[in-house]
């Protein structure tokens, strides 16, 4: 027959365990850093860096330019107001599109990552 002792020991266990685990670092500076925090160390910009990419894979005939029923990355202003959509689509692979027979390179999609992440910036 099992006693409440004999029930709540594993899962005390398990906590101890856990906390020992999440604790083993006396100081701060013995903690990694998150890889977010490193993952963007570069600052990225938009002339120099994002353009570039969007003018050779996105604004291109047939795609993101005008005259087409999608958003005219030619536009420094689209590219700005629509950062945060460029950035997830990028990222899950979903643009540029496969059929369109281009594809970015993951320093490429890293570029437009931490661009957004800092702050998707006019510069």
């Amino acid at each position: 027959m099992m006693t409440i002792k004999n029930y709540l020991l594993p899962g005390f266990l398990v906590i101890l365990s856990c906390s020992f685990l999440a604790c083993t670092s006396e100081n701060e500076e013995d903690i990694e850093p998150d890889d977010q925090e490193e993952r963007c160390v570069e600052s990225v910009s938009l002339s120099n860096d994002i353009i570039p990419i969007i003018n050779q894979n996105c604004a291109i005939s047939g795609c993101h330019v005008s005259g087409t029923n999608r958003v005219n990355l030619t536009l420094k202003e689209n590219i700005l107001q629509h950062a945060d959509q460029i950035k997830n689509f990028t990222q899950s692979d979903y643009m540029p599109p496969g059929s369109s027979g281009k594809q970015l390179s993951e320093s490429q999609k890293e570029n437009i990552f931490c661009w957004v992440d800092q702050g998707a910036l006019d510069n």
